[in-house]
């Protein structure tokens, strides 16, 4: 059954909140009609995937002179593009052991050549995101910062881990021609005084450091549609959420609720955790696709954070949170779901719920807590510091916790992107310029990762994955395991039947 329109009111994000003003797109063309003649590209989703995705065709060169419309359920980057906690950082060597570790163990089942290849395709989409703000004159608008990330650790049993993946990742780069004789991007630091100092984590043991960045999501997602909206080739229209999609001919004809219909040569699918709606029970694709819930907070530190005090880094922390030090407006920091369950302040039914209206009040004591309790210097919290607002967002996980990019087997002129398990900003805006090549060349780019791409040997190794969960476990019975093994990374209105037949 679709999920929209929703009968219910989400929370409202830091992003979502302080983008309001002229400049953004907000109800755009929430009650004009849809277009009546046949388009080139409908893209279902105004998340950083549609948007993205919308930007590169209407690149000059690319597609010109075809027509692109973006479909989007409810407002711009209103799901987990408006509600993520603003990192766009690549993964480090420290994710070596669970990208290499086989399917059926829950790890992603990758080769450690196809490991550093995905660390380096994260690293060359910070550098993309860097260059495409610079170029088109964003930063100011957009926050957008590029410096280092830390991961600290502060068990010894994962500081092992962490210098034993740094040796392996070290050397692997050497076996591998393109990164042989070149400088390692990530540096290990396993001295814990010096851990404790520069991360300011009470309890450091060991660090990473290495490049990493942060965005103000709403306001890039914004921006990257008005751009492609600004050549006349594409066009968003907000509040039309698809209800079904069926083809007839070499044409696809999308019900969009309330709106009519549209029709479209090719349709791309951006719409992350709401995609397995849209396929019939049984698909493949709506199979290796779990819907589940994150949360985040936005934090005013005291003044003992703040001027030449202020965090330089972005953070993750063993067993803790995810965070960032935004330019001006504090820090906004979230938790992995793993330990979330592992320490007892979310439950696997308070994950596996397929909406944004709520925040479980476990995980909401937390993040509360969080920075006061483990910041070294934190001090005293006067009235208006600490956590400000929490927010949730729905995240799609996948079998291999890699997204599903590509045409869709068996769908001739469907195609997804979609599937980005928590870990979407620091892979998208690659992901949708190489997917635009393709749909207009036909050509796979080979610096996107292969094992991103939809196959029906992927769905079928996908069936070795663990469960995400059991029953049992989503109705709030039994232990954390399957889903330990799975998320590893870290107004009433009626309801129609969404399938792509």
């Amino acid at each position: 059954m679709s999920k929209f329109p929703q009968p219910f009111l989400s929370t409202v994000s830091h992003w979502q909140a302080t983008n309001r003003g002229v400049e953004t797109l907000y109800n755009y063309n929430r009650d004009e009609p849809l277009p009546s003649d046949v388009v080139d590209y409908v893209i279902v989703g105004a998340g950083m995937a549609g948007a993205t995705m919308a930007y590169h065709l209407t690149r000059p060169g690319v597609a010109d002179g075809r027509k692109v419309v973006v479909l989007e359920a409810k407002d711009v980057a209103s799901g987990a593009s408006g509600r993520n906690g603003g990192h766009c950082a690549p993964f480090s060597f420290g994710t070596l052991s669970f990208l290499t570790k086989p399917l059926e163990e829950g790890g992603a089942g990758l080769s450690m050549e196809e490991a550093i290849e995905l660390l380096d395709f994260e690293k060359r989409v910070l550098e993309y995101v860097d260059h495409v703000v610079e170029k088109e004159g964003w930063k100011d608008k957009v926050d957008f910062w590029k410096g280092e990330k830390v991961e600290v650790r502060i068990s010894e049993a994962r500081k092992a881990e962490m210098e034993d993946d740094y040796g392996r990742w070290v050397a692997a780069r050497e076996d591998h021609p393109r990164f042989k004789g070149t400088e390692p991007e990530w540096t290990w630091c396993g001295d814990e005084v010096e851990a404790k100092r520069r991360t300011r984590i009470s309890n450091a043991l060991g660090f990473s450091k290495g490049p990493a960045g942060s965005v103000h999501p709403h306001k890039l997602t914004t921006h990257f549609l008005k751009a492609a909206i600004a050549t006349g080739q594409a066009d968003l229209f907000s509040w039309a959420p698809v209800q079904s999609v069926t083809q007839s001919g070499d044409e696809w004809t999308l019900e969009v609720h309330n709106r009519g219909v549209i029709r479209a040569k090719k349709v791309i699918f951006c719409t992350n955790a709401h995609t397995p709606h849209l396929f019939e029970e049984g698909n493949p694709i709506a199979d290796y696709l779990t819907p589940f819930q994150a949360q985040a907070a936005n934090v005013t530190p005291p003044t003992t954070y703040a001027g030449a005090d202020y965090g330089i880094h972005s953070y993750t922390i063993e067993d803790g949170p995810y965070l960032i030090f935004t330019p001006h407006s504090g820090i906004v920091l979230g938790l992995h779901h793993v330990s979330a369950i592992e320490m007892g302040v979310m439950t696997h039914k308070e994950v596996f719920v397929e909406d944004d209206a709520h925040v479980a009040p476990g995980i909401k004591r937390w993040l509360e807590e969080y920075c006061k309790n483990n910041f070294a210097d934190w001090g005293v919290e006067a009235p208006g510091e600490g956590v400000n607002r929490v927010w949730s967002g729905m995240l799609c996980a996948t079998k291999d916790t890699l997204p599903l990019v590509g045409p869709i087997p068996g769908k001739e002129g469907l195609y997804i992107a979609a599937g980005y398990h928590g870990h979407g900003m620091a892979r998208i805006p690659l992901v949708t310029r190489y997917l635009a090549e393709l749909l207009t060349t036909g050509t796979w780019n080979p610096l996107l990762p292969r094992t991103f791409k939809v196959t029906p040997e992927r769905f079928e190794r996908g069936r070795t994955a663990p469960p995400m969960y059991t029953e049992i476990e989503k109705m709030g019975g039994g232990l954390a395991g399957s889903l330990l093994k799975s998320l590893r990374l870290g107004s009433g209105v009626d309801q129609v039947a969404s399938v792509v037949r």
